[in-house]
């Protein structure tokens, strides 16, 4: 009989207790339990969420550094009782937030993307529902006004792990389908995704990687969708649908370690969180406080973050982190 020591040219470690640190792919013996065990890779389906600082504005429809972390993410404009929309930008640390240096032009519906200290405003409306085209780069201290949109945009996607390298998507106007590629100093129209939307969520890495998942499409009213794209920095094709159809919800994360969370379904807000593994969405841990229009960041399944947003008893200010493990330990077992 062969032994697993002269195929793999190892033996098989013992250990009398579980690692509380590993590297994905590792098989060990505990002989505590006496149990074999493997080292799995770890990420969104095995998070929750709880409870972070509140903003120091309630609002919904904002903007943020859509790659930031859960220490360490900026957010802006936006919309709160009034109503008034808003040019106020905060900074999370993972504890509380800090007002810091307004936008120049107040804006909701925001397409966004970049971290904490690189982050970019496109589009957006003010007031509503005029659709604008300006553009504002956040360098972490103040927002600069740059290269305006080829069209005026809002309420749609974006993704980019920096202010020089982004996509925005539309939303508005109605039906558009029109995607533009930020490369720090011009805006390019690129190939249009399929399905007209808007209110979707979406995440993503770079101009060349990123989803948008679900969203309300044309009549307006309660037709929502649960259809999912992916971009491959040329074409979009269509992939597994989310399992929860709804609107107004939010992303964040990669292509291949992301979520969407929150919305609005048929009948009213939901706290619905599903993981993306690069192929399907699972759920997984809810929010808890169920919300719509709420906005995500996070540049990665291991971390992210949910601020703001709307619910039936108004405009909200709750914060929730995301937090998964890097790995996990699962016993190896032969039923």
């Amino acid at each position: 009989m062969s032994e697993y020591k002269g195929i793999k040219g190892f033996q098989v470690q013992t250990r009398e207790q579980d690692p509380t640190d590993g590297i994905s792919g590792d098989f060990y013996y505990n002989s505590s339990t006496g149990q074999f065990k493997t080292v799995n890779t770890g990420g969104a389906p095995i998070g929750s969420w709880a409870s972070g600082g509140d903003l120091n504005q309630a609002r919904d429809t904002m903007g943020s550094s859509t790659f930031g972390t859960n220490t360490a993410s900026v957010y802006f404009g936006g919309f709160y009782a009034g109503p008034t929309i808003t040019d106020k930008t905060e900074n999370y640390d993972g504890t509380s937030w800090t007002e810091v240096n307004e936008l120049n032009n107040a804006r909701r519906y925001i397409n966004s993307a970049g971290t904490y200290t690189s982050a970019l405003s496109a589009g957006g409306t003010n007031p509503a529902p005029t659709n604008k085209s300006d553009v504002e780069l956040w360098d972490g201290t103040n927002w600069t006004e740059t290269t305006e949109l080829n069209t005026a945009k809002s309420y749609g996607g974006g993704w980019g792990a920096t202010n020089t390298a982004a996509i925005v998507v539309a939303g508005y106007p109605r039906p558009s389908t029109t995607v533009e590629q930020w490369n720090g100093s011009a805006w390019t129209e690129v190939a249009e995704y399929n399905t007209a939307r808007l209110a979707m969520g979406s995440f993503g890495t770079t101009y060349t990687s990123g989803v948008i998942a679900a969203g309300s499409i044309p009549p307006p009213g309660t037709n929502y969708t649960a259809n999912v794209e992916q971009w491959n920095g040329s074409t979009w094709t269509e992939i597994n649908n989310v399992n929860q159809v709804r609107t107004q919800l939010s992303g964040s994360g990669l292509t291949t370690d992301g979520l969407v969370f929150g919305g609005y379904d048929p009948s009213s807000g939901t706290g619905k969180t599903e993981s993306f593994d690069g192929t399907s969405f699972t759920e997984v841990a809810d929010l808890a406080t169920a919300r719509w229009d709420v906005k995500g960041a996070g540049n990665s399944g291991l971390n992210g973050l949910a601020a703001g947003g709307d619910s039936p008893s108004g405009k909200q200010n709750a914060t929730e982190e995301w937090t998964a493990a890097s790995f996990v330990i699962k016993t190896v077992t032969t039923s």
